[in-house]
């Protein structure tokens, strides 16, 4: 099994030491159990491979977990959290897919610890239903046989299934649930009212999918719900991914949306931030607009005076850019990818 695009050896290492080190601080008890060859074998995930003995480490914990595997579970949880202000920093560096898919890694090598876990306490203890359900979901997830365990828990797979992550999803038959996972997911009937499974937490849903894509709908609902915590997603209660696919779009590649909006709003890059955003908001109503000054002015709120003037001045600058169809489009696209990047400061 491989995790996600392997990151580079040795930023793997560092995010691998990382992860440990919140790992035996949430479990004390078990400090001992992880080291030099437990990291090793973290820094083997992050890089895409499962080479190393420190897999055994993760087992041992397993069957010593008892009644803890879900503190368990957490404590993994947490590690992977730990390497995320250190991918915070890498952001500052690197482009921005490399961080996308570092934070995928730590997310799929959290989701491999916890399975040697689970696997090693089951080998000593029965497993329970909702031991089953949660392993059925990673199953699905992790694109193993599932239909077997579908059979144990009674669980009829729907034809569509939409992943929600955010809000502690409420017990429901048609649910399938990860509540001790940091943020919480659950997959669910994509037909179904997400309010009758979810708590009263905000939460982010993805694509609806057949059950054996599950993967893909809970990758997109946590890169909803992450553009919700950076303020480019508006921070409503439930966001639905199909409603904001132009958002999605222009963040997809940050690196490349931040140079388009830079490289095709270059006329204004030399102006003072407040005349450059009177203007840049008099352009946009310039390409909503059908007339001229008065419909800009009245879009605006301001004295048809006012418009001609700032109109003069952006003809200035983007002479006949402004009359050719292909110019406009590049032209909104861009404001709107700027706003898009600006976040909460737009």
């Amino acid at each position: 099994m491989t995790v996600s695009q392997p990151l580079h050896t040795g930023a793997g290492v560092v995010l691998a030491r990382a992860i440990v080190a919140g790992i035996r601080h949430a479990v004390p008890e078990h400090a001992a159990l992880f080291d030099a060859g437990a990291t090793e074998f973290v820094a083997a995930l992050l890089g895409g491979s499962r080479a190393g003995t420190g897999a055994d480490a993760f087992r041992r914990a397993g069957a010593a977990a008892g009644a803890d595997l879900d503190r368990l579970s957490r404590a993994y949880q947490a590690g992977g959290r730990c390497a995320l202000p250190l991918l915070a920093e890498l952001d500052r560096r690197t482009p921005r897919g490399v961080v996308a898919a570092g934070v995928d890694a730590v997310f799929r090598c959290v989701d491999v610890l916890i399975r040697l876990s689970t696997e090693a306490f089951r080998a000593v203890s029965p497993p329970s239903a909702t031991d089953l359900r949660r392993e059925l979901l990673r199953a699905l997830l992790a694109g193993r046989p599932w239909t077997e365990l579908a059979e144990r828990v009674d669980w009829t797979p729907p034809e569509r299934v939409v992943a929600a992550v955010g809000a502690v999803p409420r017990p429901g038959a048609g649910l399938l649930a990860d509540p001790t996972a940091e943020p919480p997911y659950a997959l669910l009937p994509s037909d179904a009212d997400p309010a009758r499974f979810l708590g009263d937490g905000p939460a982010a849903t993805g694509p609806a999918v057949a059950p054996a894509e599950a993967a893909t709908s809970l990758r997109w609902a946590r890169r909803t719900w992450e553009l919700r915590g950076r303020g480019i997603l508006p921070r409503d209660r439930l966001l639905r991914w199909p409603d904001h696919l132009t958002t999605h779009w222009l963040a997809a590649d940050e690196l490349l949306t931040g140079a388009l909006a830079a490289h095709s709003l270059e006329p204004l890059s030399d102006l003072p931030g407040n005349r450059r955003g009177k203007l840049a908001e008099t352009l946009a109503a310039v390409l909503d607009a059908r007339g001229g000054a008065p419909e800009v002015a009245a879009r605006l709120g301001i004295h048809p005076q006012t418009a001609r003037n700032r109109l003069r001045r952006l003809r200035a600058l983007f002479g006949t850019r402004l009359d050719d169809p292909g110019e406009r489009l590049t032209l909104r696209i861009a404001l709107r990818a700027e706003r898009v990047l600006a976040g909460p400061a737009a």
